[in-house]
């Protein structure tokens, strides 16, 4: 239990570390589009996080690829959806897609749960780098092939962490943008953060993000003690006992 709330606490504070830049751009995008829009990105990140946690090292072994595959998948991924919307027509013909996925007595927030998780799994990749001391020791274990229990509950209880002030920052967001005065801007508004998606989606692709979280941490070296919890003696002690 200390190491499931310590890696909890840990995903709570790793957002406020530089590992959070590639993301913002994605929670803007959440702050528009259906009501479904910011638990779909929720609940891919999650999905995608555990998964590649546990499994990057198997999948990437098993298909023989390079690890940087994963993540030009991602770059991929966030230009489409910029690109849907920034751009009016390739949005009406994704949410024609996503209306022919579900069944139309569900309506447009399922389209948006869809699009936002598709969206969220991109994130589950640029944030998998980010982990502390428990995930790294999560990850050793996985890539002895002994990927358990404590394993899968460490790694979601992390996830969750990193995943509650990101919903409450798209939730913040959704509130602030859907007042009366802002209501009728909300199109103009949507195509500007496409636009910025876009823009981040090219930035990744040429390793823009990656040196600038590393020019983050030269300017403010405080952001390397963020783990100062993982690092403690009790949690190190337990961590020592799990991986025997």
């Amino acid at each position: 239990m200390l190491l499931l709330l310590v890696a909890f606490v840990g995903g709570v504070l790793t957002v406020l570390s530089p590992c959070v830049l590639p993301v913002l751009p994605v929670l803007l995008s959440g702050t528009v589009g259906g009501r479904g829009r910011p638990p779909g990105i929720i609940a891919g990140f999650i999905a995608s996080f555990v998964l590649l946690t546990l499994f990057l090292a198997s999948i990437v072994g098993a298909l023989n690829l390079s690890p940087d595959v994963i993540r030009w998948v991602a770059t991929l991924l966030l230009l489409g959806f910029g690109l849907t919307l920034a751009v009016p027509a390739l949005h009406t013909r994704f949410e024609l897609v996503m209306a022919r996925a579900v069944p139309q007595r569900q309506g447009r927030d399922v389209d948006g749960f869809l699009g936002g998780v598709l969206v969220g799994a991109t994130l589950g990749v640029v944030w998998t780098p980010c982990v502390g001391p428990i995930l790294a020791s999560v990850t050793t274990l996985a890539l002895s092939g002994q990927v358990t229990g404590f394993a899968v509950a460490a790694t979601v209880a992390y996830a969750a962490g990193v995943a509650l002030p990101m919903l409450g920052v798209m939730w913040g967001g959704r509130r602030v943008l859907h007042r009366p005065a802002l209501l009728s801007r909300l199109g103009g508004i949507q195509q500007a953060f496409g636009v910025v998606l876009v823009v981040f989606a090219v930035g990744m692709a040429f390793g823009v993000d990656r040196r600038a979280q590393t020019a983050l941490v030269n300017a403010v070296p405080a952001l390397q003690n963020l783990t100062f919890l993982e690092e403690t003696a009790a949690v190190q002690t337990e961590l020592e006992r799990q991986s025997r």
